[in-house]
């Protein structure tokens, strides 16, 4: 929903539209309540399946904007309290709207293309005094433009996630807002304040794209024997939305990527001003439990009590304040939030058993402070909308990003207990610049042109591997060799699209097409692998030098009939790679290849709100310059890797509809079936080297394999409101060659880490009570054990869970329409235990959650 507030008549840009509908409310007295119209050129006129059943006015047009694609303008006054008697059949979209409005006192009128104005008698008077004719809002309705609902009207596996939702389960950290979303997790969630994103088993090595408002921050950081994280930093309560597309993508963010694009947008003005305002603000204070209030670098001993909940040490605050103007929109954001080593919980199991022993799942004990989970940040925001004419618009953002946190290397956190300790803390800076222009005069024409550049300064601590023996040797005594690890990387990206929409008597047709650009250019210091810092240790080189992707991309859509519409596209990357190190072990300093990538999809509609569609697309991931050219892991580069192929193949069903067994409820449910082929999937391997040489090289296996049912399913009737979320993996395979197929991965991959549960369910019940003003409800997380089983030589190196059941709850009470107290409770039974691909800390305990926001 988008609002539009029409100016005061004495306004010379606004007086002709006030005359113009101050001259339709007169004439609306003489006119029929229903004004009868010849349907104009662009307004779809052949009959399709119109499902809408009697009830509440406003709920029967968002009906109908979702299923005839009409777009809908009225003052959102003359819906208030109105019924429909409802329209069913086949029926042109003028009849049906005709239809829903009889006996409503409120007319129509058609604007332009499919642009329908709705209007009612006696509303548009000036105002006593004759001083001010302010027109009240005009509300915008496209049931089709809700983010929300997209996911259960594409053709494929994707997923949106609101800022409600983000807000409700605010979680420790940022990756907690994809715990609702089937097939996403957000992996080493409790390790570095990052957003590290799998999708349905694959990860890292640019397999994911995270995109922060179309650009990308991603850096690939070596964790050791955990592998690799690809990270991007974002503040909750920045992001006002997102959106998850699962598998190859179209699009400027889908280039040279094969698991997926996550699209987070940050805040807009229009989240912040409410309709009908022309200013608007958010403040918003929290604060939570069970955290340290401080910790001492090097400390071996974890603390076992908490810090007070209202010390005001442990808690987040944030404000926003924003215009929406006729001509222009901006907004400035800022956040701040601090929090202590968490605690882990104090009931559950404490060890997994592997080969007939148990062993422990972690040196932290039930109860104890987890090191090395601290995070301190600072962000802000800016973005700034100028609408040029009614066809012109020019957006300019800014987002920075600033941490200090903690995080460990996972050979502190599997060998044993005299070398766990709290280590000194890493810290990022990100800085992102976008520029945004659109033009879109009509149908034919939506031109929108990108820019952006992202900055990430990073230095990461690699944790030394000192052992200690107190009070003999001690980290002051013999201090660790806790090295900074520092790189810097500027990403410049941009893209050029065009979509059009046009009518023929062989159906309606959409096609976007476009090209894009991606240049990463990365630069980073020696350091020195060691235990203490007295020792000389390994020298370590990582990658230094550039990664580019260019792409043309275009997308197809046609809507044969009512019940049946296809989806066709062709995207061609290409990439290469430049080796800018000081020496090169290799002696390759450069690399390039590209493949055309086409994806085909059908679309069936048998009945209104019930779609069964098709899914294979194919993408491309290039190899990375860590994989190829430069690498700081003890590992033998590879530059003649070739790039991962993904074929896709997917199958599903897709069920929308409101007012089912009552006039405002509404059902949403997604079912998916996916078979995923990544052929010369890249997998770190064995080198055999020999002595004195890396361990470790890269290689293309023939094929890996993931497949499995995805589901999502709510209902919603107001005073009660239950979600659910499946992944079940049926099956999954390594392929060295064509007829070496095993069912674990291969011995030394990063992929032994990547591994999602084989089963994950969540289940949220909720109700709204006192009028809405209060909602509450529990969510239920299951999750099984691990997809694939260990090798004994991966099991050093692969963090490992039992399957667990974690509680949460949530409150939320509107004090007043301006102010909302929320209070959720993370892991309400204090369970003990591992979250799934976290590594080796234990998630935290029981935690509560208090958080204030104020609008205005």
């Amino acid at each position: 929903m988008s609002l539009v507030k029409i100016g005061p008549a004495g306004s010379i840009l606004w007086q002709p539209v006030t005359v113009a509908l101050a001259g339709v409310s007169l004439l609306g007295g003489i006119l029929p309540a229903v004004a009868q119209q010849a349907v104009p050129p662009g307004m779809p006129s052949r009959a399709m399946a119109v499902s809408i059943p009697a009830g509440s006015l406003e709920t029967a047009l968002l009906a109908l904007g979702r299923q005839t694609d009409l777009r809908l303008v009225y003052r959102s006054e003359i819906t208030a309290g109105k019924v429909t008697d409802g329209a069913t059949g086949s029926l042109a979209p003028a009849a049906a709207l005709a239809k829903l409005l009889s006996g409503t006192g409120v007319s129509y009128r058609f604007s332009s293309g499919n642009t329908v104005t709705l209007e009612t008698t006696g509303v548009d008077a000036a105002a006593p005094g004759g001083g001010d004719t302010t027109l009240a809002p005009i509300v915008l309705r496209n049931g089709g433009d809700n983010p929300a609902d997209k996911p259960y009207e594409t053709a494929g596996s994707t997923s949106y996630i609101s800022s409600e939702q983000i807000a409700r389960f605010r979680g420790s950290t940022s990756g907690d807002i994809f715990k609702n979303t089937p097939g996403v997790i957000s992996a080493n969630n409790h390790n570095g304040g990052a957003v590290n994103v799998n999708i349905r088993g694959l990860q890292g090595q640019n397999r994911v794209r995270v995109a922060i408002d179309g650009t990308q921050q991603t850096t690939t950081t070596w964790r050791g024997y955990a592998g690799v994280d690809d990270r991007t930093y974002i503040d909750p309560d920045l992001i006002g939305g997102v959106a998850i597309s699962k598998g190859p993508s179209g699009g400027a963010a889908g280039a040279g990527v094969n698991g997926g694009v996550v699209g987070i947008r940050t805040l807009s003005a229009t989240d912040i001003v409410e309709d009908g305002k022309r200013y608007g603000g958010r403040i918003r204070i929290g604060a939570q439990d069970n955290t340290t209030s401080g910790f001492t670098i090097n400390s071996m001993t974890q603390q076992t009590e908490p810090a007070d909940f209202f010390d005001f040490k442990n808690g987040s605050g944030s404000v926003a304040l924003a215009t929406v103007q006729d001509n222009f929109d901006f907004i400035i954001a800022a956040a701040r939030r601090y929090r202590g080593n968490y605690f882990a919980g104090s009931d559950g199991p404490t060890t997994y058993h592997f080969n007939g022993r148990d062993y422990p799942l972690s040196y932290t004990k039930p109860g104890e402070e987890v090191f090395n989970t601290s995070d301190e940040s600072t962000s802000f925001l800016a973005k700034g909308t100028l609408r040029l004419d009614d066809d012109q618009s020019l957006e300019l953002g800014y987002v920075r990003y600033e941490s200090t946190f903690g995080e460990a290397l996972s050979s502190l956190l599997f060998t044993q207990d005299q070398t766990f300790r709290q280590a000194a803390l890493s810290d990022v800076v990100t800085d992102t610049f976008t520029a945004r222009y659109r033009y879109n005069p009509d149908d034919m024409v939506d031109l929108k042109v990108h820019a952006w550049m992202s900055i990430v300064d990073q230095t990461n601590i690699s944790t030394g591997l000192a052992f200690y023996l107190p009070p003999w040797i001690t980290p002051e005594t013999r201090p660790p060799g806790d090295d900074p690890r520092y790189a810097m990387t500027h990403t410049y990206g941009g893209d050029i699209s065009n979509a059009s929409t046009f009518d023929t008597a062989h159906g309606k047709f959409n096609v976007n097409y476009g090209v894009s650009y991606l240049l990463e250019d990365i630069d980073s210091r020696p350091y020195r692998s060691r235990g203490y810092a007295t020792d000389i240790g390994v020298l370590m080189n990582p990658s230094v030098g550039s990664r580019a992707i260019a792409s043309a991309f275009t997308q197809g859509e046609w809507q044969v009939t009512d019940w049946l519409k296809f989806n066709a596209g062709l995207r061609y990357d290409h990439y290469r790679l430049e080796d800018g190190g000081v020496t090169s072990r290799t002696g390759v300093r450069e690399r390039d290849g590209g493949r055309l990538n086409p994806s085909i999809s059908a679309v069936i509609e048998p009945i209104d709100g019930f779609e069964l569609y098709a899914l294979y697309a194919e993408g491309m991931r290039p190899p990375t310059m860590r994989e190829t050219m430069g690498n700081d892991g003890n590992v033998i580069e590879n530059p003649y890797l070739k790039p991962e192929i993904a074929k896709n193949w997917e199958i599903g069903i897709n069920y929308s509809r409101d007012g089912i067994f009552t006039a405002d409820d509404s059902v949403r449910i997604k079912l998916a079936y996916f078979d995923n082929n990544y052929f010369d999937y890249i997998s770190r391997v064995p080198s055999n080297a020999g002595p004195g040489q890396p361990v470790f090289t890269f290689d293309n296996l023939k094929k890996a394999r993931f497949s499995g049912v995805e589901a999502s399913v709510s209902y919603d009737v107001g005073f009660l409101f239950v979600e659910g979320m499946l992944t079940y993996y049926t099956d999954y395979a390594f392929c060295r060659t064509s007829s070496t197929c095993a069912d674990t991965t291969v011995d030394m991959d990063y992929a032994a880490n990547h591994m999602p549960p084989e089963i994950m369910k969540r289940l949220t019940i909720g109700t709204r009570l006192f009028d809405d003003k209060l909602t509450a409800g529990i969510r239920v997380t299951q999750a099984g054990d691990r997809l694939s089983p260990v090798t004994p030589g991966a099991r050093m190196y692969t963090g490992m869970w039992v399957p667990y059941t974690v509680v949460d709850a949530f409150a939320t009470y509107k004090i007043t329409d301006n102010l909302t107290f929320d209070l959720q409770a993370e892991n309400l039974t204090d369970r003990y235990y591992i979250d799934a691909l976290d590594g080796w800390n234990p998630a935290p305990g029981r935690t509560i959650r208090a958080m204030l926001t104020a609008k205005f």
